[in-house]
């Protein structure tokens, strides 16, 4: 098991607007630096030092975090199957041997951006009047967060990603694991088991909408018939089918979460003496 993971995904991303907001928009290419016009028959004018391309300008600039937004523009329009620092190279306007400076490979930039899925949960966290209620509010920042990048999301689920924004949700849920009476081995353990429950359930939706529309409807419609339209997909005036089916499988998080929550709590009251 891990700390506390994040996650990639696959094909061409989709977007649910019940689950997920909008995604970045997209960055434009840095316009061409344009030429300077000369007269037919004289000489460009001289200049009082060496010039440098708009290309190199661009590449000088390259930092990770302009990589990594990057990357998060391409994931969110095409998804992770097709992102390769070749790929990546051409759309900042760089060579791509420049992107290995601060990246050594395409999986130490995908752990990157599940980190930043990271961060983005860790800033949606809002501390309750109890332990428990911290970790309900974390559990539900972490589906929207991973669900707003669906493809992304369902690959990072199963990753360490072992950056800070990991580090800073890991230390936040055992933290409020010890004050509740927990001791310190005792909260990591149940802090990464915390983490499988909700980031397993997350990865399963985060999969379903990272399918085709074509997919997504038929394991919808598996779906109803393996369970019955009472336990999913039950039609909603004016949502579609697979969008019902997405609040069932909000219904069905919250199930999860707080029946993991309640034997959690029991644990708790059991390590106090009560």
């Amino acid at each position: 098991m891990k700390s506390l993971p994040p996650w990639p995904g696959m094909g061409r991303e989709r977007r649910c607007d019940l689950l997920t907001p909008a995604g970045p928009r997209r960055g434009g290419r840095s316009p061409m630096a344009k030429q300077a016009k000369t007269e037919p028959g004289t000489s460009p004018e001289p200049t009082s030092g060496p010039t440098r391309s708009s290309g190199a300008r661009r590449r000088a600039t390259l930092s990770r975090e302009v990589i990594l937004n990057a990357a998060m523009r391409l994931a969110d329009s095409e998804g992770t199957s097709v992102l390769t620092l070749t790929r990546l190279g051409r759309a900042l306007g760089a060579d791509p041997t420049a992107l290995y400076r601060h990246f050594r490979n395409k999986d130490e930039l995908l752990l990157a951006m599940g980190d930043q899925l990271m961060a983005d949960a860790v800033a949606g966290i809002e501390p309750g009047t109890s332990w428990l209620d911290t970790l309900r509010s974390a559990a539900w920042s972490m589906r929207r967060a991973y669900l707003a990048r669906p493809a992304l999301g369902a690959q990072s689920a199963a990753r360490f990603t072992g950056g800070a924004a990991e580090m800073r949700l890991v230390d936040t849920i055992t933290a409020e694991l010890t004050k509740a009476g927990l001791e310190p081995d005792a909260a990591a353990r149940h802090c990464r088991a915390f983490a499988e429950v909700v980031l397993g359930h997350i990865g399963i939706t985060a999969a379903l909408l990272s399918l085709s529309p074509e997919q997504q409807e038929l394991d919808v419609a598996i779906g109803l018939r393996v369970y019955g339209t009472r336990h999913l997909g039950k039609q909603s005036p004016g949502l579609p089918q697979v969008a019902t089916a997405l609040e069932d499988e909000n219904e069905v998080f919250r199930t999860v979460l707080e029946t993991y929550l309640e034997g959690l709590r029991a644990t708790v009251s059991a390590a106090r003496g009560h």
